[in-house]
């Protein structure tokens, strides 16, 4: 297949966000109808997140795919309020996010909250510490930025004792 990057701005778009109220039923119609690759399903995940200023404790199931070289990402909402309640609330299902993978959360989180843009809903989930900025008024879509959390290696060299 032929790669296809997807550009916005200074950042590249590394997953398409999809939400629906039944996954398995969306990943089965998107393999056959649109071949995408098989979808991986992941276990249930429970998290605690930080959605418009509040904790709240919510539960997703998520399936993965591929197409090109971007990643597909479905979501399935179990319970808790989060950005995807909000979304299937509203009446939608579909696309919900660009996702996009940065090395600095944090330095990206200053630059938006310094341009005005608010933060909904953000948490750690696995090895991924991401961050939901409201963009939909001027995009028409939500921003996911996503950083994978590194362990520090130790520095063998120098004794710090």
């Amino acid at each position: 297949m032929e790669r296809i990057d997807i550009n916005f701005g200074k950042f590249k778009v590394d997953q398409l966000g999809y939400v629906y109220k039944d996954i398995e039923k969306q990943a089965k119609l998107l393999e056959t109808v649109y071949g995408l690759a098989k979808f991986a399903f992941l276990e249930r995940k429970d998290s605690l997140c930080k959605y418009r200023g509040k904790d709240s404790m919510i539960s997703t199931r998520l399936a993965i795919s591929r197409i090109f070289n971007v990643q597909i990402e479905v979501i399935q909402h179990i319970k808790g309020e989060c950005v995807f309640k909000e979304f299937l609330d509203s009446g939608r299902e579909g696309l919900h996010h660009f996702g996009i993978y940065v090395d600095d959360l944090d330095s990206v989180v200053k630059e938006f909250t310094d341009k005005g843009y608010e933060i909904i809903h953000q948490r750690i989930i696995g090895k991924q510490k991401v961050a939901y900025f409201d963009t939909e008024k001027d995009l028409g879509i939500l921003l996911e930025f996503q950083e994978t959390i590194r362990r520090k290696k130790r520095n063998t060299s120098e004794n710090k004792w």
